[in-house]
């Protein structure tokens, strides 16, 4: 070797005892012939696919599933509805009847597999623990120009909605909670009796409608909503809100990014 390369002998010293091993190493290195040349050598890049991390616990969500999803989904909801008819018809048969024995409501929910108002209380207290925090973040409320915005993206699915005006009339005073919000309607479950409408508290006889309770079908199309949302610590006040349906004829997703402008709106 025609140079001492004292560096690199300072450096393989670190990893190797033997003075010949480390010769042999650095005469290998900077060897034209050697099996590590002493230059770098520029080419083409080889593709290479980019790293995927995959969790093991998590399922992929693909179009397909999607699509089974909201099959499943819209299969439910019809079936519901179909057995909702079916239970209304065996109710009115048996109110002709003149029966003394009251007709056991819940024993048929059961049978007919139709969800229950009580069923749905534990994901509208979640919603409106969702609520306060993306409309008072800061435990405090902000002026209303700032909540409206925020209230416009907000995701309506578990609130406690009431139909204040409608086209239907036999939809106003009906309220529920929300289990689905699709970009035409809100499918809410509704309570029974003296709960399904405001002003059924004294009511002593009820259709078999309102004895049923169950899923309801409302368009937003001509329909205005009111809901409350409880103020941040507090569990008696509240603040009220009123808003058209036809403006929320969007999806969730879609309207999150949305900036609503002021314009003419059907008149209900």
């Amino acid at each position: 070797m025609n140079r001492d390369y004292a560096i690199e002998k300072q450096f393989l010293t670190r990893s190797y005892d033997s003075s010949s091993e480390i010769e042999l190493l650095l005469e290998d290195r900077y060897s034209i012939t050697g099996g590590q040349k002493p230059f770098m050598v520029f080419g083409k890049p080889e593709k290479q696919a980019p790293i995927k991390l995959e969790d093991n616990n998590t399922i992929p969500i693909t179009k397909e599933r999607k699509y089974n999803t909201r099959t499943e989904l819209k299969n439910y909801f019809q079936q519901t509805l179909a057995n909702q008819k079916r239970l209304i018809k065996k109710i009115q048969a048996y109110n002709r009847s003149k029966s003394e024995k009251p007709f056991p409501v819940k024993k048929m929910l059961h049978h007919y597999k139709i969800p229950e108002f009580e069923d749905f209380i534990p994901l509208n207290t979640l919603w409106q623990k969702y609520t306060q925090e993306l409309l008072f973040p800061q435990k405090n409320i902000p002026p209303m120009s700032i909540v409206l915005p925020r209230l416009s993206s907000a995701d309506l699915n578990g609130c406690l909605l009431t139909v204040l005006k409608s086209k239907n009339h036999n939809l106003v005073g009906t309220r529920g909670i929300v289990v689905c919000d699709t970009q035409h309607s809100f499918i809410i479950c509704v309570p029974r009796n003296e709960d399904s409408k405001e002003w059924n508290e004294n009511k002593q006889e009820f259709s078999p409608l309102e004895m049923m309770g169950g899923i309801r079908v409302v368009l937003k199309k001509g329909s205005l909503f009111g809901f409350d949302v409880v103020l941040p610590g507090s569990e008696e006040e509240c603040i009220g809100f009123t808003i058209i349906g036809s403006r929320f004829e969007f999806r969730t997703s879609d309207r999150s990014g949305k900036k609503f402008k002021n314009h003419n709106v059907d008149d209900l």
